[in-house]
């Protein structure tokens, strides 16, 4: 029995560079973290407002950022841990952000996106071969996408673009990841690092999406 996590085909064994790859396309989070802090950062200073409810993105995904390098790195439960648990937390925040911005409730109310998206990612868990806090993300961005499709407000229609692309990307994300397993012995490197490379472009569309919606907000087309 190995004394590491081996969850990936790229790791041959427990030493801190048995995945480069996997290590390396996490550069994809910490260049979306910087790109969408200074999209963050230059919208408020536009706007003459603070925006401390959008700068904990690109926060969050540095911390993505850390959490996976130290997972692919360390190979340990902890890093494991810390790699799940930043992407959990970025999802639960942005699903608490997003009523806020696009329906306007107040944090109290918007609040209750977490627990039921949670729910609902028990109960997508229950699929077996597929990980249900990944695919609920994908139904997520979809039923966000319809929202704002079918929306009865002209101005946020426009958005539901930013969704079903973050969809479609995150679909072909989690695909990739899925097949790391089963392609192993055709492909030792694996496809684990599409899903970083690609999972790097989500982050930042969503990101992006919800400081336009905010910019929108504040500055309504008049």
């Amino acid at each position: 029995m190995s004394d590491y996590v081996d969850n990936y085909c790229e790791r041959t064994d427990g030493s801190f560079w048995s995945e480069p790859l996997n290590a390396v396309s996490n550069l994809s989070f910490l260049i979306a973290a910087v790109a969408a802090w200074l999209f963050v950062r230059r919208t408020s200073r536009q706007l003459g407002r603070p925006a401390g409810e959008l700068y904990a993105l690109p926060v969050m995904i540095l911390l993505i950022f850390l959490g996976s390098s130290a997972f692919h790195t360390t190979a340990t439960r902890w890093g494991l841990v810390a790699d799940s648990g930043s992407i959990g937390v970025y999802m639960v925040y942005f699903i608490a952000l997003w009523p806020k911005l696009y329906w306007e409730l107040p944090w109290r109310r918007a609040w209750l996106g977490a627990p039921i998206f949670l729910a609902f990612t028990g109960l997508v868990s229950l699929i077996p071969g597929i990980p249900g806090m990944y695919l609920s993300a994908v139904v997520g961005l979809l039923v966000l996408a319809g929202f704002l499709l079918f929306s009865r407000h002209a101005d946020r229609r426009p958005h539901w673009r930013w969704y079903l692309a973050a969809a479609l990307v995150f679909a072909v994300s989690l695909t990739a990841r899925t097949l790391d397993g089963p392609l192993c012995g055709s492909m030792p490197i694996g496809t684990h690092y599409i899903w970083h490379t690609l999972n790097g472009i989500v982050l930042y569309l969503v990101t992006r999406a919800a400081v336009i919606r905010w910019r929108q907000v504040l500055q309504p087309v008049r």
